[in-house]
Parts: structure tokens; sequence; C-alpha cells
């Protein structure tokens, strides 16, 4: 029983340390249940916290058809450990002896590899998601909340709608409303004033840029979250991946300038000068996010245990440099190529290079989801990303420069660029898509032929008729 190596690792723990060693899985868990109000957790050290956090909640992942005690004892046990006032400092070794030295050093570098197959720990999602939004997290007018219900649904979802009645607040809306739905902050115990702080704050750090904005975001993180609702492979996923899927999509775009990589580049802008010409916006936004984390109040992961903070943090920085544009083409063969090579649809049997190139692949999709969309919600998406296009080519044509293509207002066809888009972009990703996410893919491709329709007709007017016919 692994429990016992969790409360092994600190001298006052000794005494129960054999009725636990030799007991059944069960009679374990209800013996550190009563063991928990028996001592003072006073002066534990972070490491020993994070380490006992870590087994029991590999223990959940591990263990999913144990007894609804042993769940509840397991329950118990995260939620006592995550109010314990440990010491600032880690263990100085003097309470360890040194076979627990040893073995935490050993279990250390096993979850490292583990972190490094892109994994991440916590239970498994599977049937533990919200059949609907439970209690509101965010307060707001019974027709925001009305809208939000439907935040699993790929086609009716309206994200114009909740950020009017959000008042501008959407990805606050949709961040505490996906949350909730995967029960993510009971699970992963976050603090909820915390979360709340920082999702303002990323809020605030958006630009009111036409597209790149915080709206964006938030249709952005909805569509992963429809994804993650709707396929089976949900059941495949750890609280803390899903976690981190949902923080990157938030954050993808935070602090967008609203002009191009290339625009930075050739106008030696300070980030281009900071990161040296290399995914410039994209860098700069995982850059923003993590440090808005770092900021005390805003701090929701600051109880997790180190390794799993950064399982979060490498993911989410691969997660948004993957957004960059000028990666589609190979992150699209790639991915097409993991998913000819795999002989069955479950994640968990993936390499990890084809587990994390299929999670890009997610993010991916929904970050260019317009077209992809109702054409209600996709025309006036292509306004948007029009408007900051030809804004960039207003900026360049005032400083002498070449214009950028799709950014000339006097030369740029809009119909015909959003079906170059739609067919050489949106379409092949999505296609690509359906053999992860069947269902989503085949709404978004129905709905891609509405589109096609509507631009096509906009390539072609009717001619007026003339006199006398």
């Amino acid at each position: 029983m692994s429990f016992r190596l969790c409360f092994a690792t600190h001298r006052r723990f000794r005494v129960s340390r054999h009725a636990v060693a030799s007991a059944k899985p069960s009679e374990a868990v209800s013996a550190l249940v009563c063991f928990m109000d028996s001592i003072s957790p006073r002066g534990l050290s972070r490491d020993i916290v994070g380490s006992c956090l870590v087994v029991l909640r590999r223990y959940q992942e591990d263990h999913t058809a144990a007894s609804p005690a042993e769940r509840n004892a397991v329950g118990q046990l995260i939620d006592w450990l995550s109010g314990v006032p440990h010491s600032p400092s880690d263990s100085d070794g003097e309470d360890l002896d040194e076979s627990t030295r040893s073995y935490l050093a050993s279990y250390k570098d096993n979850f490292a590899r583990k972190s490094a197959s892109q994994r991440g720990h916590g239970e498994l999602l599977g049937a533990s998601v919200k059949a609907q939004h439970m209690q509101p997290l965010l307060p707001g007018p019974p027709d925001l909340h009305q809208e939000l219900a439907k935040v699993g649904d790929w086609n009716a979802f309206d994200i114009f709608e909740v950020d009017r009645l959000s008042e501008g607040r959407p990805l606050q809306a949709v961040g505490l409303a996906l949350f909730d739905r995967f029960d993510l902050i009971s699970k992963l115990h976050l603090p909820l004033p915390r979360l709340e702080s920082y999702l303002q704050a990323v809020e605030d750090t958006y630009i009111a840029n036409p597209y790149h904005n915080s709206m964006h975001a938030a249709d952005v993180t909805q569509s992963l979250g429809v994804m993650f609702l709707c396929e089976s492979f949900t059941s495949q996923l750890t609280s803390l991946e899903l976690l981190t899927m949902l923080l990157s999509a938030l954050v993808h775009d935070v602090g967008h300038p609203g002009v191009t990589n290339e625009f930075l580049m050739n106008t030696n802008a300070e980030t281009a000068l900071v990161y040296n010409d290399n995914s410039i916006n994209e860098n700069m936004h995982a850059s923003i996010a993590w440090r808005l984390l770092q900021q005390p109040q805003n701090n929701f992961l600051e109880h997790l245990p180190e390794e799993e903070q950064k399982f979060v943090r490498r993911t989410l920085i691969q997660i948004i440099l993957a957004t960059d544009m000028a990666g589609h083409s190979t992150l699209l063969k790639d991915f097409s190529a993991h998913i000819r090579l795999q002989s069955e649809q479950d994640l968990r049997h993936w390499s990890p290079e084809a587990r994390a190139s299929a999670l890009h692949m997610c993010v991916h999709c929904a970050d260019i989801s317009n077209p992809a969309k109702p054409a209600r919600f996709g025309r006036l998406w292509a306004e948007r990303i029009t408007a900051e296009f030809f804004a960039q080519g207003d900026q360049e044509r005032k400083r002498g420069m070449p214009v950028s293509p799709l950014c000339d207002r006097e030369r740029v066809q809009i119909p015909k660029s959003q079906l170059t888009f739609l067919d050489y972009v949106v379409r092949p990703s999505f296609e690509a898509l359906r053999g992860l996410c069947p269902h989503v893919a085949a709404a978004a491709l129905s709905n891609m032929e509405e589109a096609r329709e509507h631009w096509e007709a906009a390539c072609d007017p009717p001619s007026t008729p003339g006199h006398g016919e």
C-alpha cells in the first residue's frame, strides 16, 4: 500500500507505519484517515506535503474501481493535506532516514520520467464530468447563465451574446463555466478567489483589438471544451492535463498587439529583439501568462506539487508555441502521420510524441474554427479579422513599408480570402481531426459547406438585369 510511504517520510509518522504497512488497502486508508486526526501537521515541509499529494492522486488514477468508502477517504486525505500549514523550506534531512531519502529520490526520478511523457497527474475524467452546469460561479443575469449552460454545444453556443451579457468579460465567464463543468476546482482543490483573480488579470491584459481579444480567447476555449465534452477520448485525460489545455487556450493570445510576427520583425519591435524573431507573439503570450500567475493573489496553482506545476508550465508553453500559424503545415503533417499509425483511438496507448501532437492539434483546430461554426458567427469573425488585417496594412502604408498580403484594403477581396483560408487551412485540419474527434469534426465540416456557399455567392454576385428584361 503506497500510502504508508507518504507518511513514513516524517519521523512523527513512524508510530503508525507498521499498522499501515501490514493492512489491506481499504484498511490502510481507514487507518490513515484516523491517523490524520491524531497528529499535528505543523512544521511539515512543502516537499513532504507535495510528495504525499502526488502519491494520493496517483492512487486515484490507478484505482478507479476502488470502493466509495476508499474514494471518500482519499478525498479527505487530499483535502487535509492541501490545508496543511507546511514550512516554507524543504526538509532539512534530519527527520528522514537513509532509506526514506533514497525512496523519495527514486520516486521523483520516476515521476519526472512520467511528466516528460506529457501526462501529468490527477484522476481520469471519464464519467466524472458534470452532466450540466450546476451552481453558477460567476455573478450575472439569468440570461448569461442560460447561455453558459450551452457551453458544451458546438453550434448553439453564442460567444457574442456571452460577451454582451457578461459586460465584456467573456473569458472569465467561459473559463469558470468550463472549470465548473469538468469539476476541476473540486478535483484539483483550486482556490476559487485566486482563480477568479487570475482570469480577471488575464482578461484585463488582453488588448481591445478587433479580433485578437479576450472574446476570441473565450471562443477558442469553448471550442476546445466541446471537443473534450463530446468525444470519448476525454476519459483518457487526467484532470491536470485538462486544466492545462483549457488554461493554455484561455491565455494563448494574451497581450496580442493586433499585428503579425512578420510586422514585428520588419519594424524591429522590442518583442522581436527579445525573442530573436522566433514566434514572437506566441513567446510573449506564454511569458505574460506565467508572469501573471506568479503574482500571489493570482497563483491558483501554488498548492500543487512542484512536479505538477512544472508539467503545467512546460505543456502550456508548448501548446501556445504550437498556435503559431507558421507551423501549421508541419503540425498538420505530423498529426496526420501519427493518426494513421495508431491502431486504436485510446490516447493512453499513444507514444508521448503522438499524444502531444494530438493535443496540440485540438488547440490549433479550436484556434482556427471560425469558419467551422454556424455561418452567422463565422461571418462576424471574418469581419473582425479583416478589420485587424486592414489596420495593420494602414500602418504599413503609413510607414512606407510594403503592405502585407491580406492587409491591403484596396486590393483584398474578402470572399476569396475567406474561401482560401477555409479550403487550404481549416478544412484539411478538421478532416485530419476527424480521426480523433469525429463528432466535432462532422459538425464543423457541415458548417463549412454553408460557409462555402455564402462566400462563393459573394464572389459572384448576380448581374443586374438590363432595361427591358
